[in-house]
Parts: structure tokens; sequence; C-alpha cells
């Protein structure tokens, strides 16, 4: 593939995560807004069964569609056999719904607190992520198929994380800027938060569109369909032992990324006392932290691999997210203030090179898992490996945000009580800290050894029948 062409299937990735943003963080913000912000509580915060909310119980049940539909696309997708790609056919039945319905969640039926809402943001919860899983599965099945080589394949997903991540970066610390800039306009609140999701869904389809005219398959991958059945490909990927150790490490990581992913806003307003707008400094900081530390990974991962690389990103991230914990709740100019902005800037330049490692290598990991399947079946199930990592990680997903719906009712998000805020900080460095302890015991020198034994043997084949093409048209 040219270096556009590679750019182009890049852009998908900012896209797809464009649409994330806005029903993990916007909606949040949204559905349970800080007080005195101009918005009301869309849904009740009143605990049922000890720790849910209302909120939270629908992330959960759209998060178990999520996982269902999972390994059923990915398998599809595998053997499917379309005219237009295997894997591009499903992107282009996924784009148009994975963009459209966010928006739908940003007009409720109800007046804010009706229970009606509640089923509105679950069945429109459910619906998107389906269409969400419809496209992502195949665009990341693509990426080993297309980058092949494991020097390639860290090219392309350092391409991946460093067209994606500023923008989305920016993004999320955009919106928040934007509904500042649409108050001053003269709009309330909530007519502000829906131009900003139609005008940044309309910009996600755009950028999804890239890797669908991009990434011809008939050249640019050589990847046969999977003839197993959905039975054998779901019990296969479930007794490779290194994925399933990859993959409860994952479960960590991804809870403690995910409580403090839409969490920025909440900082900037609850501890450091400051308009919506001034996430977008935040955010800022975090971005050029995270820029500086993509070369660090690089260097890092090409010298210790990519194991030794998300051990120290998760020990790394879980002690500048740690550090949150000591904010004392102020006003700008306030007695604190000086100490929580640079307690706060400190924290997210140490983050940047953990987050770049977060980044990159999950990437470098499950390509090598996909590379040592495919040694062992002789054909690529690579979307069946997503969809079983969808499948295993998309409820914890829903966890994450009801454990911020919890936090947030039980503990308070306002600056009269900031705690539920502050807990977020330790709760997610306790995560990374034991996604880096799993992580340790993942068989990387194994997998690698099974890799290299499967193209030994591929090139021994070649080069007998090669030996044997000569002697056939030998004329002697």
């Amino acid at each position: 593939m040219s270096r556009w062409r590679r750019i182009g299937y890049a852009l998908g990735s900012t896209g797809f995560q464009i649409s994330d943003r806005i029903v993990v963080a916007i909606a949040l913000y949204y559905y349970l807004p800080p007080g005195g912000r101009g918005l009301e509580p869309q849904v009740s915060q009143t605990l049922f069964l000890g720790v849910l909310t209302l909120y939270g119980a629908a992330m959960l049940i759209g998060r178990v569609f999520d996982a269902l539909a999972d390994p059923i696309v990915g398998h599809r997708c595998d053997r499917s056999r379309s005219r237009l790609g295997r894997r591009r056919s499903f992107m282009i039945y996924g784009i148009v719904p994975m963009l459209a319905l966010p928006v739908f969640l940003f007009f409720p039926p109800g007046e804010p607190g009706d229970p009606l809402n509640g089923i509105w943001l679950a069945v429109i919860l459910s619906l998107y992520f389906i269409a969400f899983t419809i496209y992502v599965a195949p665009y990341l099945a693509l990426l080993p198929e297309i980058a092949p080589d494991p020097e390639d394949r860290t090219r392309l997903s350092t391409l991946l994380a460093i067209l994606s991540f500023p923008i989305v970066m920016l993004f999320g610390a955009g919106w928040a800027v934007g509904l500042d800039w649409g108050r001053a306009q003269g709009l309330s609140s909530e007519e502000a938060i829906r131009w900003i999701v139609v005008i940044s869904s309309l910009v996600g389809f755009g950028l999804c569109l890239g890797p669908i005219l991009a990434v011809d398959e008939t050249r640019h991958t050589n990847a046969g369909p999977s003839e197993l059945s959905l039975r054998e490909a779901f019990s296969s990927t479930l007794r490779d032992r290194a994925f399933l150790i990859y993959m409860a490490a994952q479960i960590f990581f991804i809870l403690s990324i995910n409580l403090l992913g839409p969490s920025l806003v909440y900082y900037a307003t609850v501890a450091l006392g400051r308009s919506e707008g001034f996430a977008g400094v935040l955010g800022g900081v975090s971005l050029i932290s995270v820029i500086f530390g993509f070369a660090a990974v690089m260097r890092f991962s090409r010298a210790f691999g990519p194991k030794r690389t998300v051990v120290v990103a998760n020990l790394l991230f879980s002690i500048s997210v740690g550090m949150l914990w000591w904010l004392v709740p102020d006003v700008p100019d306030g007695p604190n203030d000086r100490a929580n902005l640079i307690l706060v800037m400190s924290s997210l330049a140490l983050m940047g090179p953990a987050i770049a490692g977060f980044l990159v290598v999950p990437y470098l990991l499950i390509g090598q898992l996909i590379d040592a399947d495919v040694v062992r079946s002789g054909a690529s199930r690579a979307a069946m490996y997503f969809g079983m990592q969808g499948l295993m990680t998309k409820g914890v997903f829903g966890v994450s945000s009801a454990l911020l719906a919890f936090l947030f009712a039980r503990y308070g998000n306002s600056q009269e009580e900031p705690l539920g805020v502050l807990l977020i900080g330790p709760i997610a460095a306790l995560f990374c800290l034991v996604s880096a302890l799993i992580f340790l015991t993942y068989p990387e020198d194994e997998v690698l050894a099974k890799i290299r034994e499967g193209r030994s043997e591929g090139r021994h084949l070649l080069d007998e029948s090669r030996s044997r093409f000569r002697r056939s048209t030998d004329p002697g």
C-alpha cells in the first residue's frame, strides 16, 4: 500500500473514536452534568441494587449487546467471500448507523429525569454498539493482513496512533471549548451540545470513509477465508492460553483508561473550579506529552519487545493517575489552586508516554497471537480474535461507565461533594497495576518461537517447490 492509502486506512480509527467519544464522554456529561452548568440530569441518579444507577444500567445493557455481536460479526467476516472484500463489505454496512445513532442520544423523548429517557438511552446504545462492532471489528482485522511483517506492523500501528490520537484528544478537549463558545453565542447548553454532536458525527463519517476507499483487499491482502464453524472458531480461540492471559491484562487496563478518559472535564470543573473549556488546556498538555512519548515507545519496543513495553506503560500510568488523589478542590487563585495546577500538569506530562504505549503496543501483541494462529490453522482469523476480544472486554466498558455513575451518585461530582471525582485516580491506578502484573506472565517468547517455526517451515516448502519446478523444466 502506498503512503496515502495507509493514511486513508489510519483515518478510519480517528472517525470511529470520535463516535466513541460522543457516546462515552459527551453523553455522560449530558445525562449526568455537574451542578450549575445549565443542564439538568436526564436520568435519575438514584441507586438501585446498591450500586447501579439508571445511566449505568443502560450502559451495561448496551455493552451486553455489543459483546454478543463481536464474535458473530468476527466469524461472519472471517468467512465472507464478498466481492467488495470480506472486511470492507462489513465496514460499508456499519458506517452510517455507527455515525448517525449517537445523535439520537441527545434528543431524549421525556423531560429531564423521566424514566422513559433511561429506556431510550439503553435502546440507542444497544443499536449503536452493534453498528460500532460491524465497522470496527473488520477494520482492526485488516491491520495484521495489510502489514504482515512485524516491523511494518509497528510502523502502521504507530501511524494509526499518531494520526488518530491528536485529533481525538483535541476533540475530547475541544467539545468542551465548543460548549463555552456556543453559550457565548447565545445558545443554551443543550443546544450547543447538540450542534457539537451533529457536526462531529459528520466529520467522523468522512474520516471513516477513508479505509473503505483506500484498501483494496484483492490487491493489498493475501489472507484466505476461514472454514471453521462458529463453534469451532469460538472454542479454538478460547484454547489459546497466551490470548487468555493477554485478555485478562487488557480487561484491567481498559477499566483504568476508561475511568480516566471521560473525566478531564470533571477535573477541570470540580477539582480546579474552572469552566468546561479548561479541559481543552488539560487535553493539550496530555497531547504534547503523548506526541513526545511515541518516539520513546518505538525505541523501547524495538529494544525490549512489546511485552516489557506494555508492562512499563501500565506502571507509569498507575503512578501518574494515582497522583490525582492528592488534589484539593479549589477555585482559581484560591489557596490550593497553584498546587493543584502543578499536580495535574505533572500527572498529565508523566502520563503521556504510557498512553503512547497503550495506543501502539496492544496491536503488536494481538498481531503476534493472530500470526501464531495462522501458523496453526492456515487461515487468517483476525476478525474472530478481535471479536473475541470484544466479547471479553465490551462488558468492561459498560462496567467502567457504571462505576463512574456510581462514584458520582454515591460520593458526588460537584465542588461541594468532590469525592466521587477524586476517587477516580487511585481506582484507575490500582487497575493498571493489576494489568502490569498479569502482562508479566504473557508467554511472548513462546508465541514468537511458534511464529518463527511456521515461517521457517513455509520458506522450506517454498524452496522445495521452486526446486521441483526447476527440475521439471530442466531440458537435461
